[in-house]
């Protein structure tokens, strides 16, 4: 539907959201089932960013920070490796320097209890939000029950990951550690240098993001969602509502979920806001489709690359660069980073058919933004991270209880945005 052909719709709408990955599409289906009418308002339509092009991975037990106690030398020592995750485009150096400051704070010994304890919070209920919102949709089809497998081939970096079982142990997550004669049996394509692995049970597969995001934008807009095909500029105040402007024409809604990823800041500085979020761009290759090769999404820990086996072909993810909106991609970073997922599976066969880079919305301490801003009816679903598609059917619900009255189940208070103190006011 284009902009050009959208008319107001005749109805009061009772809720606008913002942005139409799967973290907005999750709470519009809350809410939907609530019987509240929703506006969905995004520029590209559904999937139009990391919601697309992510490894596909429903990561329960993926419970640590990206920020970690003594992780600032080896990033900075990998700058000049074109292989290594960690990525920094100069030209966006003012947009994300002061949030560096806070993610090395935020890495700090004494705060990563506090965040384990809340990411698991989130994760815990994510495979059951996951698998209810396929059915409900129709996609159980698209989910696939692989479990999520991190491989090492160095025994140090596999000891030290030793504290990430741990927490996963603690918080009863299930995994298996397999040696390398159970990992031939688990992927028999895996190369032999592969050493250890550790499989997440529990973990969940899409096979294709950006299609289920599609199916559940089609199935809400079947069942009366308005769609708008626009950017959101601004939100004002009006009369007992708000007016939210966008490239497409003005709207009015009694209520705005701003879930717009790494474009949602913009949109609350009028209200006195300020969202400490960085756009950090992740990448992915597409090889064509295998018979047989990788079964599931496979994690390389030495190189923090992803290997998953998409319906439409073989895909390969890796880095977080740095950036910011508008700053255009760096696709050779992917192009050099792509055949080492032959050395991983050596029978992966072609080559890759496409490329693709997204932004991610990332926060200081790897806890997405779950709110309501104070004294109005604007609610705020972003800043998930390497988690958005985990975490983003658990946080609709969260978001449509916090809306509508509800109980929660779990405490908000880590996903508030006064945890910024006074850099989230300005």
């Amino acid at each position: 539907m284009s902009s050009d052909s959208w008319r107001p719709p005749p109805r009061v709408i009772d809720v606008a959201v913002i942005g139409c990955g799967i973290v907005g599409l999750s709470v519009a289906f809350q809410l939907q089932r609530r019987g509240l009418s929703c506006l969905l308002i995004d520029p590209r339509g559904p999937a139009g960013d990391a919601s697309h092009g992510n490894a596909g991975a429903v990561s329960v037990g993926n419970l640590m920070p990206q920020s970690m106690p003594g992780m600032l030398g080896p990033a900075l020592r990998g700058l000049g490796d074109p292989l290594a995750p960690f990525k920094l485009d100069a030209g966006a150096w003012p947009h994300y320097a002061g949030w560096l400051w806070r993610f090395l704070r935020a890495g700090r010994a004494q705060q990563l209890p506090a965040i384990i304890d809340a990411t698991q919070a989130l994760n815990q209920g994510a495979r059951g939000a996951w698998l209810d919102l396929a059915e409900a949709i129709g996609a159980t089809d698209l989910v696939g029950h692989t479990g999520y497998l991190h491989v090492y081939s160095e025994d140090a970096t596999f000891e030290r990951a030793a504290g990430g079982r741990a927490h996963m142990q603690r918080h009863g997550v299930a995994f298996d550690v397999l040696d390398a004669a159970q990992l031939r049996a688990l992927e028999p394509d895996l190369a032999d240098f592969v050493r250890h692995g550790v499989l997440q049970r529990d973990s969940l597969f899409v096979r294709e993001p950006g299609e289920f995001c599609r199916r559940l934008f089609n199935w809400l807009s079947a069942r009366g969602a308005d769609i708008l095909i626009a950017s959101a500029r601004a939100i004002e105040r009006e009369g007992a509502g708000y007016r939210v402007r966008t490239s497409g024409g003005d709207l009015h809604a009694d209520q705005v979920v701003v879930a717009a990823g790494a474009w949602s800041g913009t949109l609350l500085q009028t209200f006195g806001l300020r969202l400490p979020l960085a756009a950090a761009r992740g990448y992915h290759a597409t090889y064509p489709r295998q018979d047989g090769g990788v079964r599931r999404p496979t994690l390389w820990a030495e190189r923090y690359m992803v290997v998953s086996p998409m319906r439409s072909g073989v895909r390969v993810t890796g880095f977080k660069e740095m950036t910011a909106p508008g700053r255009p991609s760096r696709p050779a970073l992917i192009h050099g980073l792509a055949p080492q997922a032959r050395r991983l599976f050596p029978a992966l066969a072609g080559e890759p058919a496409s490329d693709w880079s997204g932004l991610r919305p990332c926060t200081p301490d790897s806890l997405p933004i779950l709110d309501r801003v104070d004294d109005e009816r604007i609610f705020i679903a972003t800043g998930h991270g390497h988690l958005g598609l985990t975490q983003g059917p658990i946080s609709g619900q969260l978001m449509a209880r916090m809306m509508t009255g509800e109980v929660n189940a779990i405490a908000l208070a880590p996903y508030r945005l006064a945890r910024f103190g006074s850099y989230a006011r300005h």
